[in-house]
């Protein structure tokens, strides 16, 4: 016998159960039904747990821009592409920009802008004063990546030729030549 244990608390195995078998399984049913309904909300707990943890966390997105943004994309010589990113003391964002295309066809824009959430936007003026330029600068993968909102931007700040949409330049480092 256990240590421990009265011997009116243990039952011989070929002794019959005390318990009628219909009320032993109502038991066992309630039971099983009890684990099925806490493994149920225990799945649901960890799946909202889960679709929490996963969501982005608004938060966490920079109000202001990354000091690494700052900087020359693309090269500052004569006749190469450049794009120049400076911070001024109102955090508004310098964007000073010098594209060429074929035919001495370029695109010129020297303008400020915001921070928005995850990108520089430039708003300057249009062709139609009721349709501004938005020029958008993402920064993605050491470079800049624009976006020229609607393309009311090119037509204003470039020759016949030039084009401000989906330019990508990276970010100029002085070791590479």
């Amino acid at each position: 016998m256990p240590v421990g244990v009265s011997t009116s608390a243990v039952r011989d195995l070929g002794d019959p159960p005390t318990t009628p078998i219909s009320s032993r399984l109502k038991c066992e049913v309630h039971s099983m039904r009890s684990h099925a309904r806490l493994a149920g909300r225990a799945g649901i707990l960890c799946g909202v747990i889960g679709a929490l943890s996963s969501a982005p966390v608004f938060s966490q997105a920079p109000t202001r821009p990354l000091h690494s943004i700052f900087g020359v994309y693309g090269r500052l010589a004569a006749g190469q592409d450049s794009i120049r990113i400076g911070e001024k003391p109102n955090g508004r964002i310098s964007v000073v920009l010098r594209l060429y295309y074929s035919m001495g066809h370029t695109c010129q824009v020297n303008h400020d802008g915001e921070w928005r959430k995850d990108h520089v936007a430039v708003v300057a003026d249009g062709l139609d004063a009721n349709r501004q330029c938005k020029l958008n600068l993402f920064f993605e993968n050491g470079g800049v990546r624009l976006q020229d909102e609607g393309l009311q931007c090119a037509p204003v700040y470039c020759g016949s030729r030039g084009k401000l949409d989906n330019v990508n330049l990276p970010k100029f480092s002085p070791n590479h030549k």
